[in-house]
């Protein structure tokens, strides 16, 4: 009886002083939808090969690089030819010296766009996400909105489903 009087006066006083439950923290916000820039987008010609770009690097046609003065220096983005939906990621290490473009293409990064023969092409082109960095489908999955889990109050996952 002395011991289950104990045990029962140290539980009392186990949970008077304990601290609330932890706490997960605070939910953080989710990411906004990308902010896509749509416009023109051209490649460099060959004549630029060599010549150092605005970052200090020199242009080499064979890497996929790009020019853009609507982004910083060294971000990657995510750049899609509307017409057909091809994609590629690009880092910025260049500025434009015109405005009637939203970005200047390396000419590998255009090869892979298949624009080459158009010179000239319609693009969107998205900033990438840091969580994307280095994923198989980064410049897909740039444009999409982040997905979002609506649960009512008291619904079961498996009831949403």
């Amino acid at each position: 009886m002395r011991f289950a009087l104990a045990l029962l006066s140290l539980l009392i006083c186990g949970l008077a002083l304990a601290e609330s439950f932890p706490s997960l923290g605070t939910p953080s916000p989710l990411p906004k939808k990308p902010q896509i820039v749509s416009g023109k987008a051209s490649f460099y010609s060959k004549a630029f090969h060599g010549r150092k770009t605005a970052s200090g690097e020199r242009y080499n046609h064979d890497v996929i690089s790009a020019a853009s003065n609507r982004f910083p220096m060294g971000t990657l983005v995510a750049v899609r030819r509307v017409s057909s939906a091809r994609c590629v990621v690009v880092r910025i290490n260049d500025r434009m010296g015109h405005r009637s473009r939203v970005i200047d293409l390396s000419r590998e990064a255009a090869v892979r766009l298949g624009m080459i023969d158009a010179g000239v092409t319609e693009v969107d082109v998205v900033p990438l996400p840091n969580y994307l960095i280095g994923h198989e489908h980064a410049c897909s999955l740039a444009f999409q909105p982040p997905v979002q889990l609506h649960i009512s109050d008291g619904q079961d996952l498996t009831d949403a489903m």
